[in-house]
């Protein structure tokens, strides 16, 4: 039980992290070492009085920061303290807490504890507060208490309001938003980490390896159906990655809203729990892939302001289309599910298509010089970039209507935002000569807690400009 004015420590378990991540960071070698062989009978006895020196030393850091480390909650503020040689304390208010999340990484999931972390507006790249160790059962207690409005007491927190319908995600819908997400993004990351950390493995087991492969792979002419074959082979085993990393990430999905506090849950091996209040949401971003426009489902995501400010908190990572009014009215009810009325005309396709266009041509022409006659197949990469860029200008378009401003584009993905007056912090329009002459702009606007603007291209300038109007005249009624 959490009480206030009365300090706490972490739970015990904090005292084992620091050989942990010790561990963990020279876990590298350590594979190398036990994968080349060890003689252990004739290892010098120092070694290992020096490896029980280390673990001791370790395992007295980490008992002097789990008594130098505490956390207490008063009337308004938690105040963290910690630090062995050097003393840390930091008082964070409730009034500027934006969120509190819970997370089981690895480590806190081995052993059965939950990380807290308090996020405030400020931009930092941390969280302001980190609790690395609580009890599932105080994590959450204490989730309640920052977040509480008006500041109850712990007993008043503790009765449960009633709850509004939860959003979940079943097995077969896991599973068929895994198969359609086609996130090869997430894959060439994944592969990168894999492949940064096998590296040192494979310099130190097989150092001819690389120049050996290079050497068989010169040696050998395959034709052009063999090179299709392995193709075909890379993208079904980058489609089949993309589909277990998708259900690693968001199983176990739950979104659910009480009161004014939105709770979103997911993830099989590292957890976590996102906690906060729904009026201090910023945008919400409705993305749209291909085979989720096909089938009719999307994803939906919320800009929160939070220390990491380039991830985007998802509220439903598969929800069908029809289903996008009730969930927001649920959810984040000062936003609506706006239809675009102001489109992108048919005269801004130049400005769509050209780009895309002269890279085609330059790949088209590269293909040709190095594959000669088989290189001509490729022209037919031309009529698909422009219907492409047919759908990207199709897509474009914009609202303003209550308050709210809606804008649509695409570029691999259909991207739908929605984001209200008092969250806009700046807004931008430019044009290019040509534009001018074909009366377009393109308009931009940058919400609280967002690196990236939200961009459409070449849209109608009576448009454009009745927005602009709307804006400034907000900025000036200040």
């Amino acid at each position: 039980m959490i009480k206030r004015n009365k300090p706490r420590r972490l739970h015990p378990i904090y005292i084992l992290f620091p050989l942990f991540n010790t561990v963990k960071g020279l876990l590298p070698l350590i594979i190398i070492t036990l994968l080349q062989g060890v003689n252990w009978s004739g290892v010098n006895g120092y070694v290992y009085l020096g490896i029980l020196a280390a673990v001791t030393l370790l395992m007295f850091l980490g008992l002097f920061g789990w008594r130098k480390c505490s956390f207490t909650v008063e009337d308004d503020r938690i105040v963290i303290r910690k630090g062995i040689l050097f003393r840390d304390e930091k008082t964070i208010y409730f009034g500027r807490i934006h969120s509190v999340n819970l997370e089981q990484p690895i480590l806190q999931r081995l052993f059965g504890v939950t990380q807290v972390k308090i996020e405030t507006p400020g931009g930092n790249k941390k969280a302001d507060g980190i609790l690395a160790a609580l009890t599932e059962k105080d994590a959450r207690q204490l989730q309640k208490l920052l977040l509480a409005p008006h500041v109850q007491s712990a007993e008043s927190v503790a009765r449960q309001l009633p709850v509004l319908p939860n959003y979940r995600l079943t097995t077969g819908q896991l599973l068929l938003a895994a198969a359609t997400s086609l996130n090869f993004g997430l894959v060439v990351a994944f592969i990168a980490g894999i492949v940064s950390l096998a590296d040192d493995f494979i310099n130190e087991l097989a150092p001819n390896l690389y120049s050996t492969l290079y050497k068989e792979s010169t040696s050998v002419d395959p034709s052009y159906t063999v090179i299709a074959v392995i193709a075909v082979c890379g993208l079904a085993v980058a489609w089949l990655l993309s589909l277990v990393l998708y259900v690693i990430k968001f199983a176990g999905f739950a979104a659910n809203k009480q009161d004014d506090q939105i709770s979103i849950s997911y993830g099989l091996l590292e957890k976590k729990v996102h906690h906060f209040d729904a009026r201090k949401v910023q945008a919400v971003i409705v993305a749209e892939g291909l085979l989720h426009q096909w089938i009719g489902f999307a994803q939906i995501q919320l800009q929160v302001i939070s220390s990491d400010k380039t991830e985007r908190l998802m509220l439903h990572p598969f929800i069908p289309r029809a289903s996008l009014p009730s969930i927001l009215t649920c959810f984040v009810p000062q936003f609506t599910a706006a239809e675009i009325k102001a489109a992108a005309p048919k005269r801004a396709f130049f400005d769509y298509v050209w780009k895309g266009q002269l890279v085609m041509i330059l790949l088209c022409a590269v293909f040709i010089y190095f594959f000669h006659t088989h290189g001509l197949w490729s022209l037919i990469l031309l009529p698909i970039a422009a219907a492409w860029s047919w759908s990207c200008l199709s897509a474009a378009g914009m609202n303003l209507e209550d308050g709210q401003l809606t804008l649509r584009k695409r570029s691999l993905t259909r991207m739908t935002y929605y984001m209200r007056r008092p969250q806009i912090v700046s807004m931008a329009t430019r044009r290019t000569r040509g534009q001018q002459k074909r009366r377009l702009l393109t308009i931009s606007a940058h919400v609280l807690g967002s690196l990236q603007a939200y961009r459409v291209n070449c849209l109608e300038r009576e448009d454009v400009e009745r927005v602009w109007r709307w804006y400034s005249r907000h900025q000036s009624g200040k």
